[in-house]
């Protein structure tokens, strides 16, 4: 156990790294401990800074302020911390033998010793191969790429804007973008649908619909293969269509910023971040690491992967702050659970999508429905489209996803406790929530997706959101008033009132039905109906609502 004499050394001040200098002096009150950081800006809260340009932060220093209002800046830090960070002063080098950090700052180079050195250098957004430095080619990833961009927009010099990449950054500033200042937006995606790498094609449609329904030009299967910046605007080339706007913003991810830890030469894992183990120490002793600098093991592949999120961040503080001061602590696989708003629809999502899930469990399945967040009869109920993702061999939950105007966050949260404990389809189904009608449904949806997929391992098989119905034979078993709202596609569509279908089964004739209701509820169960009877027949999953909200039918 290191003795309070040990000086430990942070390279980095955000969410980790003075996560763990602020809690390791809340353990340890004399412990020396010295922050580096090459900013002069510091501890921002990065996660908002979308919401700035939205409006919804109607002040960026904000980002920079504690809950009490306190400025987060050198001062702050060391009266109310007892933490020395040195600002504006860059780690260039370490040198692992010697235990020494070299340094370049306002009083010129330095080396700084360290007893126990973390590494918290976070992450810098990705650039694109042969990307332009030019003014109206920009990221979005620090504090001080929100001013040039708010400037523009206030002054009218950023009418239209190309947003390369729809993942979680770039699909909120397509909603900034559009929604506070009505400027044009073009939102390029390399991927077949948006949020490609937490979504599957089911979800990721509702939220195509979501982004073009407000105005978004949004171009997926398009790799961006250059961009041409000049005084007048700039241009970018992708799937051989040229896109022009005022300004650029390349938001298609983050890497880890990992030099200072080449130079100490720790080993770095398959993702290209600094591997560590539960106690984040990495291969050469006395040196850890913690935040966006370093990879993970995902809960459900077993698999090192980045996830560069400050929820994880801040958590890495402080478990290596208990670590350096002598506790017992540990940081375990992650589920990986993250949430987004897009416009007025709410998005999350924990585990992996089918597409990651087979890598690892080659049989995994798929299960979608569209239950409603609250009581069906209370007047505020909003619509969740849910898929579940599980193991038929196992019967071990993979992964969420969770989309629409409904309470999303809510299941995703309670899911991510239960993949990260193994959970299987029987412990989903026997969740237990709080229930009243302002506030859930009596049956949760998390568990009502669980009984789906026991279905489908018994034999009634549900048919994709995302299926082409022309072809197929539809029992549509909606009432008469839901069959005027909106019609299904193809001419092979049998109407038959679900009060009713007991008494019509033998005017059926043979299958394959493929039955269709509202929300997959009450087809589920008409064509489990079928079956009993011998008549071959499956089930839209979702229901036409999925359908709808996916753009798949007009109304």
């Amino acid at each position: 156990m290191a003795g309070n004499g040990d000086r430990v050394v942070i390279v980095g001040a955000s969410a980790a790294g003075l996560r763990c200098a602020a809690r390791l002096r809340r353990l340890q009150p004399d412990r020396p401990i010295t922050v580096i950081e090459q900013g002069r800006v510091f501890s921002v809260a990065a996660c908002g800074m979308p919401y700035v340009l939205s409006g919804d932060i109607q002040d960026v220093a904000a980002l920079l302020k504690t809950g009490d209002g306190a400025l987060r800046d050198v001062g702050y830090f060391a009266a109310a911390k007892g933490i020395e960070v040195w600002a504006g002063t860059r780690a260039e080098g370490v040198d692992a033998k010697r235990r020494v950090l070299k340094v370049r700052g306002p009083e010129g180079e330095q080396e700084l010793g360290w007893d126990r050195l973390v590494l918290a250098t976070g992450g810098r957004a990705r650039r694109l191969p042969g990307q332009p430095d030019h003014p109206r080619v920009r990221a979005f990833h620090c504090f001080e790429d929100v001013a040039p961009l708010a400037e523009g927009l206030k002054k009218g010099a950023i009418e239209r804007v190309v947003v390369v990449g729809a993942g979680l950054v770039g699909c909120e500033l397509a909603e900034a973008f559009k929604a506070l200042w009505d400027a044009e937006v073009c939102l390029l995606e390399a991927g077949p649908w948006p949020l490609p790498g937490i979504l599957d094609a089911e979800t990721g449609a509702i939220v195509a619909r979501e982004l073009t329904t407000n105005e978004v030009e949004l171009c997926c299967s398009s790799p961006v293969t250059g961009i041409e910046a000049g005084d007048e605007g700039v241009r970018v080339s992708a799937a051989g269509k040229e896109h022009e706007g005022d300004v650029a913003v390349v938001a298609f991810g983050v890497e880890p910023a990992v030099e200072l830890a080449e130079t100490a030469g720790v080993r770095l894992g398959p993702t290209g971040a600094i591997a560590v183990d539960e106690g984040l120490r990495t291969s050469v002793s006395g040196i850890y690491a913690a935040g966006d600098c370093v990879e993970l093991v995902h809960a459900v592949s077993g698999r090192p992967v980045h996830r560069p999120l400050g929820s994880l961040a801040n958590r890495q503080g402080r478990v290596l702050a208990n670590l350096l001061a002598g506790r017992e602590d540990r940081f375990g696989p992650v589920a990986g659970a993250g949430a987004i708003k897009v416009f007025d629809l709410n998005v999350a999502c924990v585990g992996l999508p089918l597409s990651a899930a087979r890598q690892t469990h080659p049989h995994a399945k798929a299960v979608w429905t569209s239950p409603e967040d609250r009581a069906h009869y209370w007047p505020e109920a909003k619509t969740i489209h849910l898929q579940l993702v599980y193991d038929p061999d196992s019967r071990r939950v993979l992964g969420v996803q969770a989309v629409g105007p409904g309470e999303c966050a809510k299941r995703i949260d309670t899911a991510a406790q239960l993949i990260l404990r193994g959970a299987d389809l029987a412990e989903l189904g026997r969740i237990e929530q709080a229930y009243a009608p302002p506030y859930a449904p009596a049956m949760e949806p998390l568990a009502q997706a669980a009984m789906v997929a026991e279905n489908q391992l018994d034999g009634l098989e549900p048919t994709s959101p995302l299926t082409d119905l022309t072809g197929l034979k539809l029992l549509d078993v909606r009432h008469a008033d839901e069959l005027e709202e909106i019609a299904l596609p193809g001419e092979a569509v049998v109407h038959a009132d679900q009060l009713e279908i007991r008494a019509g089964l033998g005017a059926l004739g043979s299958g394959p039905w493929t039955v269709v209701c509202a929300r997959g509820v009450r087809s589920s169960e008409v064509a489990r109906l079928l079956q009993h009877e011998g008549i071959e027949a499956g089930y839209l999953a979702g229901g036409v609502a999925w359908l709808l909200a996916a753009g798949r039918l007009g109304g």
